[in-house]
Order: C-alpha cells, then structure tokens, then sequence
C-alpha cells in the first residue's frame, strides 16, 4: 500500500525523536516488515494493573529445566514450546549418546549456549562450541559426544520445511555474515568394528519413535557432494547493521528463515547517539508473531536488568510490549549494547509444556508495568 496519513501530534521520522509526553506504539503487520503506523500515546501500552487470559508475558528460566538426556546417555530433550511449524527443546547431554538420532519430523537448529564437543553426522565430525548454530538437516544421521560435562543446547525444530537464509536485499553477500563462514564437515567414516557390537538408530516421525539396530555404524559415509549438509556458524561471526540515528527493527538482524518462523540473533551494537535518537524500541504488539527470545549473555536494550542466561520470554501475538519502566534512563548510561540473544518469530500461536511451566517466572508480565500487582500482593 503506498498511501501515507499523518494526523495530530507526531514524529517526522519513525522510531526517533517521540514528541514531549509521548510514547512511541509501533502498529505493523509482517513482523515490522508490511504496512505499519506509529501511534503517540500519552501513557505506555503495558502500563497494565493486570492481566487476564493467556497472552500474558511470560518468562522462564530454561535452566531449571532437566531434560532426560541431562542424567542418561539414552535420554531425549525436553520440549518447551511448540506449533505445527516449530518445536523448541532443552538439551544438556553430559554423556555421549548411546544411539544415532534421525529426526524424519524436521530440520533441527542446534544453538550451543554452553559446552565443546563433537557431532558425530553422515557428513563427518563437526565440533561445537559456546556460541554455536549447528544446522541439522531433516533424515541426517548424527550423534552428540560431548568433551566437557556442562553443555547446553536450545534445539529449534523446523516442521515444515528447510532451514533457510533470509533475502539480504541491499545489504548484499557479506552482512550479517560471509556465506564463507559457514563450516561443513568432511567425511571421516568411523573406522571398522574390532568386536562384534550392535548400533541403534532412532528415527522420529510425528513425534513417534523406530528404533533400527545395525552390526555396522551407520556412520560409514567415505563422501558426499552437493548442497545438502550439516554446518555451523558461531554468533562471534555475525555483523549486524547499526545506525546512528534510529534503533533498526529485529528483520535486520535475521539469521535463518524457515516455513512458519524466523530465527534472529541480537549482538552486541554501539548505542544510537543523534540527539533526537531513541536507545529503545517502540512499544509493539507484533500482532502477525509470537516472539520467544532465549537469552544467551547481558540483556536487551528495552530492559534495565538481566533476566539472566538461559531466560526464555515469551510475547504472544496481540499484547503489547517493549521497553520496561526504567528501560530508558539505563540506555542512557551505557555506550553500547553488549548481549547475544535468539528471538524465534513464529506465525502460528505457540503453545507452552509442563516443563515450561514448572520453570516459570510468574511474576514476569508485571516487570512492564509500574501498577502491577505481582503475584505475592505487591508493586512491580
């Protein structure tokens, strides 16, 4: 749509210089990416004494979580969130896994917040480390094999469909990063059996599990040519666009897009600095996404604290949010932005599991507000 309406008091320029006693709210369709208005209000959208009904704001802290896999070398992530196009899991493997995993459900994403070691693939050995994104192509053979006893993965499961890049458009081959960063492994066949032993293999397929036993590793390719394969690429390697004069929306700092989601990593950025510049994103209420963001190290410029690593948010389509009360005097004090975070924008309404809520902050909706009521009685 090309048609433009300017009424009452605004800003010239969206996303800078909020007129005196207003409040930027950032109305858009795409995910900051369709048609959009900026609305001036006179008090902040989440200003909210309370709320009722399942678009609340929620918050949980992923390291609560005890996955199987954590305590047995047979065990399986556990689910977090999920939609008919995105499934996310905690992982903390201590121990190599016992079998091969083929996941016939999806593509997998594989974020390292902590640990080193090894994935064992049809395509070869590709070690991991802290930082991390190990892309796992759907029906891939692999294996996990840990070298320290502390790791950690978020696994995003892509559903239905490939995991992708998205159009970088202007920015052009290099930004945010060099499609020759990407690390593919090289074959390295496990070597022959020098006793008789038996290898499983798992296979899921809508959530269901075949088990097929070999008397061979199933890791016995000796090469492999063409475009589909595991790699990875560590968060140290991005380069994001910053600018001077106004906060650019998420889109511009895409990693991934996939069938029904997009896969954003925030990285460290020099702070706008042009006077009339606001440090803080708009107010929103992202009515086309559902936004999780895992946070990997520091915190996001809309808030004034730490959630602490390993928090996963989540901001259901519809509800607004955006900077917290003291969000803006403490962009104030700081130079630059210094935090890694993965934000999964998801099209379809997500769901939260048992293991979300056992681990759950219930208090985190009050955080945008300063007339909430917490749950223990009192003031946010």
């Amino acid at each position: 749509m090309e048609i433009r309406f300017a009424k009452g008091v605004t800003s010239r320029q969206g996303r800078t210089g909020w007129p005196e006693g207003t409040v930027e709210d950032e109305h858009g369709r795409g995910g900051f990416f369709g048609e959009v208005s900026m609305l001036y209000r006179s008090h902040p959208p989440t200003r909210w004494t309370r709320i009722e009904g399942d678009l609340k704001p929620r918050a949980m802290n992923s390291l609560r979580v005890q996955p199987t896999d954590q305590i047995d070398p047979a065990g399986i992530p556990e689910r977090i969130l999920h939609n008919p196009d995105v499934h996310l899991y905690v992982s903390r493997r201590r121990e190599p896994m016992s079998y091969y995993m083929r996941n016939a459900d999806g593509d997998e994403i594989h974020f390292v917040h902590e640990g080193r070691g090894t994935v064992e693939t049809d395509y070869g050995p590709l070690p991991y480390e802290t930082g991390d994104y190990v892309v796992i192509p759907k029906g891939t053979n692999y294996r996990v094999v840990p070298d320290v006893p502390d790791n950690f993965f978020l696994i995003i499961e892509s559903r239905t469909g490939p995991v992708g890049f998205p159009d970088r458009g202007m920015f052009g081959q290099h930004v945010p990063f060099d499609f020759a960063l990407l690390h593919a492994p090289d074959p390295q066949p496990a070597p022959p059996e020098t006793e008789p032993r038996e290898y499983e293999i798992r296979i899921k397929r809508a959530d269901r599990w075949t088990r097929v036993y070999h008397d061979f590793c199933p890791l016995d390719v000796v090469g492999w040519t063409g475009n589909l394969c595991v790699y990875k690429l560590n968060v140290r390697d991005l380069r994001g666009p910053s600018s001077d004069r106004t906060h650019l929306p998420p889109v511009s700092y895409a990693t991934f897009q996939c069938p029904g989601f997009w896969v954003v990593t925030f990285q460290p950025k020099p702070f706008e600095t042009a006077p009339d510049a606001v440090r803080v994103p708009s107010y929103h209420r992202n009515v086309d996404y559902d936004e999780v963001i895992f946070t990997h190290s520091g915190r996001l410029m809309s808030r004034s604290e730490e959630l602490g690593t390993g928090t996963v948010t989540l901001h259901p389509a519809g509800i607004h949010h955006g900077p917290n009360p003291k969000a803006f005097e403490a962009a104030e004090k700081l130079d630059r932005m210094e935090a890694y975070l993965v934000n999964v924008d998801s099209e379809k309404p997500l769901a939260w599991t048992q293991a979300f809520i056992d681990a759950e902050d219930p208090d985190y909706w009050a955080t945008f507000s300063d007339q909430a009521v917490r749950v223990d009685g009192g003031r946010a």
